[in-house]
């Protein structure tokens, strides 16, 4: 039974459980960005209109959602990169030779879908440790007196920030490219899951 319900190989099955995955912790991250950057930080009796506002959890509940979503997406985008390490390694090896490349000059959607993946890449980079960084500073209030590394603490925020947009924005334009493979993928899986059931039902009738 297992073989005639196999519509995916064992490879793209994990790497579409890689990207549901990654989907449900970046909706996290993004909404929890996005609250932030609408609701800024305030204090109570200041000109902040939003202090306090909740919209669907108070300020302190995504934070902890952006908190442990944000080091959720670190841990599973390195699985991601280890699990394509090979494609990574094989499409570097061809652009520090450009005897043997041939991604910009013979697939243009090779070369944007690589551009998209290094804007990714360094993105994250920032975003990752300038997350890391703030997640050890001192707060907005006290960040005159949080240590300097590189950069001050106002600095690592409005990296945090910026590289973040970039990110999402990279992120969705390699989303669109893959479309295709994505609606494919998941109609094969969700299928399966579904005859699955079925097949199981049936046999609980027969029985």
């Amino acid at each position: 039974m297992e073989n005639k319900l196999r519509f995916v190989s064992e490879k793209t099955n994990q790497r579409w459980w890689l990207f549901a995955l990654l989907t449900l912790i970046g909706i996290g991250v993004l909404a929890s960005s996005i609250y932030f950057l609408v609701f800024p930080a305030g204090y109570q009796g200041g000109r902040n209109p939003y202090y306090g506002i909740t919209v669907l959890f108070n300020r302190e509940e995504w934070d902890l959602i952006h908190l442990w979503t944000g080091l959720g997406m670190i841990l599973v985008v390195f699985v991601h990169i280890a699990v394509h390490w090979k494609w990574i390694k094989t499409m570097a090896l061809r652009c520090v030779k450009p005897q043997i490349c041939e991604v910009g000059t013979k697939n243009k959607r090779a070369q944007y879908n690589m551009l998209l993946d290094l804007i990714a890449a360094v993105s994250f980079i920032l975003v990752s440790v300038s997350g890391i960084y703030l997640m050890f500073a001192p707060s907005r209030s006290s960040a005159s007196f949080a240590p300097v590394f590189i950069f001050d603490w106002y600095a690592w925020d409005v990296i945090h920030t910026w590289s973040g947009i970039a990110m999402f924005i990279s992120v969705f334009l390699h989303l669109e490219i893959h479309w295709g493979w994505i609606v494919n993928v998941t109609r094969k899986i969700l299928g399966l899951r579904l005859r699955e059931q079925k097949l199981q039902l049936e046999g609980v009738k027969n029985d």
